[in-house]
Formats: structure tokens, sequence, C-alpha cells
């Protein structure tokens, strides 16, 4: 099953948590690296000019870098989240027929997408359910014999 995912979010309190950890690792990358290149660059740089100056100088030269790391990092993002819809999703439908069948409900065989993490779970739930469904199917068709018999097949 192939189908295109019509929404990015498919449970947001995963999908957010697993972006809030991302967003502090990215910064917290971003900063450590900034620090570390600016003032090794400023040791390293011209003994002519004082720290202070060669700091405010790679500093100046670090912005470029920056500002092009904080443009891509939306696109970073973005490609997580629908990457997470791979775990998140198939997660999210599976729940959804254990609920169907966990309330007396018939339920459609469970279907990943091809690129789905975990479609065997989609596999094993579906034999859970056929069983449950030959189990129901047997106990309607004991009741029947036991009517058909005069004992009562109350409870």
């Amino acid at each position: 099953m192939n189908r295109l995912r019509k929404k990015n979010f498919v449970d947001s309190t995963v999908q957010g948590a697993l972006l809030r950890r991302i967003v502090f690792h990215w910064l917290a990358f971003f900063v450590v690296t900034a620090i570390s290149v600016i003032m090794l660059q400023a040791l390293l740089g011209d003994p002519a000019m004082t720290l202070g100056e060669r700091v405010k100088h790679q500093v100046g030269e670090f912005t470029l870098i920056g500002v092009v790391l904080f443009c891509l990092f939306p696109v970073f993002l973005l490609d997580t989240v629908r990457f997470s819809n791979r775990f998140v999703g198939p997660i999210g439908r599976l729940r959804r027929h254990m609920k169907q069948l966990g309330t007396e409900q018939n339920t459609d065989h469970c279907a990943f997408r091809g690129d789905d993490f975990w479609s065997e779970a989609a596999t094993e739930f579906n034999a859970i359910a056929d069983l449950v469904k030959e189990q129901k199917e047997e106990i309607a068709r004991l009741k029947t014999s036991l009517g058909k018999s005069g004992v009562s097949t109350r409870g």
C-alpha cells in the first residue's frame, strides 16, 4: 500500500517531542561549534592584532556560515517530521485497529505503506484479528447450537 500521507503531523505528542529534542541538540551543536571555530581561529590568527580584534574578525567571518545553517534548519525539521511518519503513522494505524477490535467491532486488515517501519506488526495484528473473528464465529455457532437444544445461552 503506497498512498501518500495527507498530513505531516500524525502524532503531535511524539513528533513534537522529537522536534524539541532535535532543536535543542542542533542549537547546542551550533553554539559549541561556533565558539570553538571562532576561538580557534582567533587564537591562531594574526599576532599583530589583539585577541579581541581577532575574535571580532572571526565572528564576522562565521556569520555567513551561521546564516546558511539557520536557513537550512527548517529543511532539517521538515525532513525529520516526514521521516518520523514512517514509524509514527504505523503505530497510529495499529492503535486505531486495536481499538476497533477491542470494542467488539470487526476491523479490516491493517496495512502499512511500503516504506513504513514495522510492517511485520501489521501482519501479526492481522493474524490476531483473524483468530478473534474465528472465535467470535465459533461462539455464535455454539450459542446457536445450544439454543436449538433448549439450553439457555445468556451470559
